[in-house]
């Protein structure tokens, strides 16, 4: 058992960068500080790998329309996105079999996931209810009553 390094060492060893504190034989003999200051690049790997799958997740429909500042504003002339695998969350990616929730904005959702300020509901409910009443209760005038 010499050579396991998850054994403690009998005395410690002083970081290597002379910080004071004390290293570890895992990072180089440096301290956990001192090892985050060299060594950035595995960090910055770690950062970039959940962005990477964020990105494969959306398909895009509409590829030939150009991000100009018109499009970002009026969000009609955006491509919109399309839930490929309807069997997944399109929030999370966990599998919801039968108990998958639609949303009104056309995605598919799990439990978690279901309501609309849980997820980035892009359908528009104000307006929707506004219709609504609207239908259901006209307006209601009196008769004009004629003068004598």
């Amino acid at each position: 058992m010499d050579g396991d390094s998850t054994q403690k060492p009998n005395n410690p060893i002083p970081c290597a960068n002379q910080c004071g504190f004390f290293g570890n034989p895992l990072n180089d003999n440096l301290c956990s500080k001192c090892f985050k200051e060299i060594h950035p690049k595995k960090q910055e790997e770690e950062t970039k790998k959940p962005e990477e799958k964020l990105e494969n997740k959306v398909t895009v429909v509409d590829t030939t329309t150009s991000a100009t500042p018109e499009n970002i504003e009026n969000p009609e002339d955006q491509p919109k996105k399309v839930q490929t695998d309807t069997t997944k969350c399109f929030s999370c990616s966990k599998k919801v079999g039968l108990l998958g929730f639609k949303c009104r904005c056309s995605f598919v959702y799990c439990s978690a996931h279901r309501y609309s300020d849980k997820h980035d509901c892009s359908y528009d409910y104000k307006s929707a209810g506004k219709a609504a009443l609207a239908k259901a209760n006209p307006v209601v005038t009196g008769s004009k009553i004629n003068k004598i």
